[in-house]
């Protein structure tokens, strides 16, 4: 018995799996080059959030407000806002058994406010937008706070 065109068959189904394979480890190879880059974005997002926030965090004193800019090449593709606000903090409930002098104390040294600043940092990979916040607190001695306007008489 004769099996003519079995050979050519049997290449044929071949090189078609063959193809299929190609193209699903050429698809993993791709995704892993996408996650990859993506990977070391977040990463380099992270220290330039850091960066933002150290900057702010090392003036001696700021009042409140925002910014925003693009980073210097090689980091063109990231941008940044940061804002830097007043939160207010309730006094904590004092526990009764305190002596008087440490009441006294936390009382005295207590601050009703505190900054917190916000860094957002923005970029674009192969047509997709990603963003990353940060939020820190500022100790209240950092945070200007413009003294209060005394109300002048009226004539």
């Amino acid at each position: 018995m004769r099996r003519q065109g079995y050979i050519f068959a049997e290449t044929v189904v071949a090189m078609a799996l063959l193809s299929m394979s190609a193209l699903v480890i050429q698809g993993a190879l791709r995704q892993a080059i996408i996650t990859r880059g993506q990977a070391q974005d977040f990463n380099t997002a992270r220290f330039l959030m850091e960066r933002i926030a150290s900057e702010n965090a090392l003036r001696f004193q700021q009042p409140e407000g925002s910014g925003s800019g693009i980073f210097d090449p090689p980091y063109e593709r990231f941008s940044y806002e940061w804002e830097l606000k007043r939160v207010e903090v309730p006094l904590p409930e004092i526990p009764p058994f305190l002596p008087p002098e440490v009441v006294a104390n936390v009382l005295q040294n207590f601050k009703d406010y505190m900054g917190k600043l916000t860094v957002r940092i923005r970029w674009s990979r192969s047509g997709m937008d990603f963003e990353r916040v940060g939020e820190t607190l500022v100790r209240p001695e950092l945070l200007w706070q413009p003294p209060p306007l005394e109300m002048a008489p009226l004539p």
